[in-house]
């Protein structure tokens, strides 16, 4: 069996494996859940609940994640390029925007919770938010491609920068060639664009989040 620290060596698909076995192996449960899962729970944490309890949000996305035996993590098949932690990001800030915004509006609501006209509107209400994007996604899709690129390889995937780096670089300075640089050079570039991107998205989503 790997050791903790090798988990990282596992493919997506092992890691789905593992966390789907019967009996559960906890070691990679625990990877999974407290590091694997550790980038966009921060995100959802600060954004979406004002610092939440991180253990709080595990219990939460494991729940998601292994209703209706792990569907959803089963359902990733890595189409288009898209990673497994990618499709997690994505299904999990939506799970959480959506729960986070039903509870919003029911916490407003002046009505008695016992009326049938107030049932029928949390059903109606649910049902439409299944469907409709999350706020921090329709930020993503209004910043411009190189924004857009840089999170996706940085933060959504999580990539490591300097692997990155030639996806990007044409992105951010047309004029040189990543080659013609030192390496001190794209690394403070690409961190100042990454930062840009972060202020850009988080700009987007005050935007939408405002209205």
């Amino acid at each position: 069996m790997l050791q903790k620290s090798n988990y990282t060596l596992l493919s997506d698909k092992e890691l789905i494996d593992g966390l789907t076995a019967v009996p559960p192996n906890n070691r990679i449960h625990e990877y999974f859940f407290k590091e694997k899962c550790k980038h966009f729970l921060t995100y959802i944490s600060t954004v979406l609940y004002n610092e939440a309890d991180y253990n709080m949000l595990v219990g939460e996305l494991y729940e998601f994640l292994s209703k209706d035996n792990w569907k959803i993590l089963k359902m990733w098949e890595g189409k288009n390029g898209c990673s497994l932690n990618s499709y997690l990001a994505s299904c999990s800030i939506h799970h959480f925007t959506s729960k986070a915004k039903t509870e919003k509006k029911r916490n407003n609501m002046e009505a008695i919770p016992s009326s049938p006209d107030i049932i029928e509107y949390l059903d109606h209400f649910t049902a439409e938010e299944e469907c409709e994007m999350p706020p921090v996604w329709e930020a993503y899709r209004m910043l411009k491609q190189r924004d857009q690129v840089i999170l996706r390889l940085l933060v959504i995937e999580e990539k490591d920068m300097m692997l990155a780096a030639r996806d990007i670089w044409p992105y951010i300075n047309s004029a040189r060639e990543i080659h013609e640089v030192t390496q001190k050079h794209v690394q403070s570039t690409i961190a100042m664009a990454k930062h840009r991107a972060l202020l850009a998205l988080l700009n987007n989503l005050k935007k939408l989040t405002s209205n």
